[in-house]
């Protein structure tokens, strides 16, 4: 059996290439899950701002369109 180091505690194992190997493709997956979710997140924020600007372009335009109309239902002022 092992004896304890000096510190107390029992030597770990060493380290092989497998081990570092199955560390890396963890950590990929994770990387390239996060990665997904980020694209995804900025995807719905894309389509959020385009719905705002089409609906503030409208607002305009109906706004817009309404005063024209009145103008020109209303008879002009007299002098």
């Amino acid at each position: 059996m092992s004896e304890p180091s000096a510190a107390g505690s029992l030597p770990s194992a060493p380290i092989t290439l497998e081990d570092l190997r199955h560390k890396a493709l963890r950590i990929r997956e994770e990387v390239v899950e996060e990665a997904k979710a980020t694209v995804a997140d900025r995807g719905t924020q894309i389509v959020v701002i385009g719905v705002v600007a089409v609906l503030a372009v409208i607002s305009i335009a109906y706004l817009v369109g309404t005063r024209a109309g009145r103008r020109a239902v209303e008879p002009p002022p007299r002098r």
